[in-house]
C-alpha cells in the first residue's frame, strides 16, 4: 500500500532486506560456498585423484582424470579436476568423502556466469589462494579448530623407517 511505501522510503534501515552489494549478509562459519583444492606446505595439491569425491557427488558434477605425480612419494595427482558449478548442489558430500582433506568449501557465494563454460571450474580456479581465503574465509570442511578432531596426516611427510614393512621374525615367508 501507499502507506508502506512511504514508511519504507522514510526509514530504509527498518526494512527487512539488506542493501546488497554494499551490505553483505554474515553467514555461518560452516557455510557451503565455492570449492577449493587445498595444498601442502610445498605448494603441491593434496588431492591424490582417488575419485572418492566424484563417486560421492549426487549431482555428478565432478570429473577427474588422474596422472602419475613427478614426485614418487605422492603416487598420483589430478591432471584434470573440473566441477560444474551449475550442476553442483553444494551439499558438501565431496568434502566429507575426501580421505586426504584435499577439498574444502569457502564462504564465497558470489558466483555469476555469463556462459555455461564459465561455470565449469578447473584446477586453476579451484586451487587454494591466500587472497581468496583472506577475503572470504574457509567454509565447510570436515575438521574445525577446537572441536577435538584432527585432520588426516599426509603419509608422504612421515619418515620411512628402516625395516618398516619387513617381517623381522620371518613368519610370513616361511614354508610350513
Amino acid at each position: 500500500t501507499l502507506r508502506h511505501l512511504l514508511r519504507n522510503l522514510a526509514n530504509p534501515k527498518g526494512m527487512p532486506t539488506i542493501q546488497y552489494p554494499e551490505e553483505k549478509r554474515n553467514y555461518s562459519d560452516r557455510f557451503r560456498g565455492k570449492h577449493i583444492l587445498t595444498t601442502r606446505a610445498d605448494g603441491t595439491m593434496k588431492c591424490v585423484a582417488c575419485y572418492m569425491c566424484q563417486q560421492a557427488c549426487p549431482a555428478e558434477c565432478i570429473s577427474i582424470v588422474a596422472g602419475e605425480h613427478p614426485k614418487i612419494a605422492y603416487e598420483k595427482y589430478p591432471v584434470v579436476f573440473d566441477i560444474d558449478m551449475m550442476r553442483c548442489v553444494f551439499c558438501g558430500f565431496c568434502v566429507d568423502a575426501c580421505p586426504k582433506d584435499a577439498i574444502w568449501m569457502t564462504r564465497n557465494y558470489e558466483m555469476a556466469f555469463f556462459t555455461r563454460e564459465d561455470a565449469v571450474f578447473s584446477i586453476d580456479r579451484l586451487r587454494e589462494t591466500k587472497e581468496e581465503v583472506e577475503k572470504h574465509g574457509y567454509g565447510y570442511r570436515p575438521y574445525y579448530p577446537g572441536d577435538g578432531t584432527t585432520p588426516p596426516s599426509d603419509a608422504s611427510l612421515l619418515p620411512v623407517l628402516a625395516g618398516s614393512g619387513d617381517d623381522p621374525a620371518g613368519t610370513f615367508g616361511a614354508a610350513s
